[in-house]
């Protein structure tokens, strides 16, 4: 029987129990290779002085975050009514994980995550779809231009990170929006 152990996705912050690290975090959807054991963690990942540029790309990183977040929440609950189970679970998840990226925005901010503002979205899942891809796409292109900005390491590894999550995310919307 394997050992369980602690990790801790360099992303997100967040913790994860198993007996090895997932392929992605399940909190924030990094990649592996940003998955440590717990007893790794540097408790000052978050701790970075930042340039006026990366602080002013960090809030509207967050604007971006909690707006597909809430947008997400509102699809969830659209598709929740048209008892569209797969769907649920979907925006359910992408809702779940914007968030974890708003938090993890806010933990170098030094702020508190801001609640979720309620969004309008279509009462058809397909059309969600599409809105999120279109959405996942102007975060890739905000990541990517944040990503090449950030004079500071950490965040180049961050927002690179974020790119990363969010091509996932298109790639998932595809599927629907064919």
């Amino acid at each position: 029987m394997s050992k369980i152990k602690v990790f801790r996705c360099r992303i997100c912050g967040d913790p994860y129990i198993g007996t090895k690290a997932p392929t992605q975090c399940p909190f924030c959807g990094a990649d592996q290779r940003f998955i440590i054991e717990a007893k790794d963690w540097n408790p000052d990942e978050f701790n970075v002085s930042l340039s006026d540029i990366s602080r002013k790309n960090l809030d509207a990183a967050l604007q971006l975050e909690l707006d597909n977040a809430a947008f997400y929440d509102c699809a969830k609950n659209a598709a929740d009514k048209a008892k569209d189970h797969y769907s649920i679970a979907k925006f359910k998840t992408l809702m779940k994980v914007e968030r974890e990226h708003a938090s993890a925005i806010s933990k170098f901010l030094k702020i508190s995550a801001p609640e979720l503002e309620e969004k309008m979205c279509n009462a058809n899942s397909k059309a969600n779809s599409k809105e999120g891809w279109q959405r996942e796409d102007r975060a890739i292109k905000a990541y990517a231009k944040f990503r090449d900005e950030a004079p500071e390491p950490r965040l180049k590894e961050f927002f690179g990170a974020l790119v990363e999550i969010e091509t996932d995310h298109l790639n998932l919307h595809s599927e629907d929006v064919k």
